[in-house]
């Protein structure tokens, strides 16, 4: 598994059957020497900094017999590419990738702090799923939730603060409670944390 700000260390389960690598970048994937039976899920990569892996290395992987998989980022992105040539998606991110909610590649990116690789600004991918889930409840409507996202996309992705993201969404019309539980919705750990029990589970059973 290839993980960082969407799964970071401090919350990755413990398991015999995972072997965790870092965020993946150009070559990481042509580089692996794995057996066919070994998947390989992609969840976090370089988008900014360096080159990500490119939809050949996943190809080359596929045709060695491997299982690869996607899901909360880079991930995400590549298995929506590549899902009509044997990458398999997952998750709310995905889903909302393949139905082009998301277009933007920088909705997936935030500043990191480079110590950790953990995200020290906010994903818009995360506001997003948390809108959804607000106004499912009754607790925000859909103009409201409109105006933050674009107010939100006006912005570099680097100035997509939770004081900002807050500011913005109180002027929007959000109440506090609403506005905390936004700030505190995390989808593409939510993504990544179900993949990898959807996979150690099938695992351990076999």
């Amino acid at each position: 598994m290839f993980a960082g700000p969407s799964l970071p260390q401090r919350v990755r389960p413990d398991s015999d059957v995972l072997m965790w690598r870092p965020p993946a970048r150009r070559g990481d994937l042509h580089e692996l020497n794995l057996e066919p039976a070994i998947k390989v899920v992609l969840v976090d990569g370089y988008l900014i900094q360096q080159h990500p892996p490119s939809p050949t290395e996943v190809f080359e992987l596929i045709a060695r017999g491997h299982e690869v998989w996607g899901c909360s980022s880079l991930g995400a992105l590549r298995a929506a590419e590549l899902r009509d040539h044997g990458m398999r998606g997952f998750g709310w991110v995905y889903d909302r990738v393949v139905d082009r909610t998301i277009t933007y590649d920088d909705e997936l990116v935030a500043t990191l702090d480079p110590r950790t690789n953990e995200a020290t600004g906010l994903f818009l991918a995360n506001i997003r799923f948390g809108l959804d889930q607000l106004i499912a409840a009754g607790r925000a409507s859909q103009s409201q939730a409109q105006l933050l996202i674009n107010d939100l996309r006006a912005v570099h992705f680097g100035q997509r603060t939770r004081h900002l993201c807050g500011s913005l969404a109180t002027s929007a019309g959000l109440n506090a409670s609403a506005v905390d539980q936004l700030l505190a919705t995390d989808v593409k750990r939510q993504d990544a944390t179900a993949l990898v029990r959807h996979l150690t589970t099938s695992a351990l059973a076999q």
